[in-house]
């Protein structure tokens, strides 16, 4: 006996497909700018490099997802890809801009997860579910870096207050001893 021959993907789930691979191409552009805007030497090995690694892991999502389609013999069409929306403030607001598309891919893959189940397309909702775990795993993960970062801003900002208080009464000592 040959390989089983899988059935193509029904055309109502494809838009959700193609939607999360345009988002997973937008999320390895978020975060490559996010290893950019992050990079000095606290972060370097730490977040910077965090984010560096999913830029290159949410690219490889997006090629699998699309080697899964076509392999199921479904034609592949992606919408065009527009430059992430990130506010360039601080690593933390894009950080937390990060967060929110991660949340959308979420949704996304829900829609898709429901979809597949109710359309009874068991080996799209076995690939929407192991997608699923992976995906709730990085939102938790960044939260949790997010969360790092601002107690770190918090640290460094008590740190420079208490360096500042300290010069000014120091200073302010000199001043009586004249």
């Amino acid at each position: 006996m040959g390989p089983k021959k899988s059935r193509t993907i029904p055309e109502e789930t494809l838009p959700f497909i193609h939607q999360a691979v345009c988002i997973q191409m937008n999320l390895s552009d978020a975060y490559l700018f996010l290893a950019y805007l992050c990079s000095n030497d606290v972060t370097l090995t730490g977040f910077g490099a965090y984010s560096r690694d999913k830029s290159s892991m949410k690219w490889f999502y997006a090629k699998s997802i699309l080697t899964y389609v076509s392999e199921r013999g479904s034609k592949v069409c992606i919408p065009d890809i527009q430059r992430p929306e990130i506010d360039t403030q601080g690593c933390i607001q894009c950080a937390t801009a990060i967060l929110n598309m991660e949340r959308k891919l979420s949704e996304i893959l829900q829609d898709l997860q429901d979809l597949t189940l109710n359309i009874r397309d068991n080996e799209t909702l076995e690939f929407t579910k192991e997608l699923i775990f992976k995906q709730r795993r990085i939102e938790d993960r960044l939260a949790w870096e997010i969360d790092k970062l601002r107690t770190r801003e918090e640290e460094e900002a008590q740190k420079k207050d208490d360096k500042d208080e300290t010069g000014l009464q120091g200073s302010s000592r000199q001043k009586s001893r004249k």
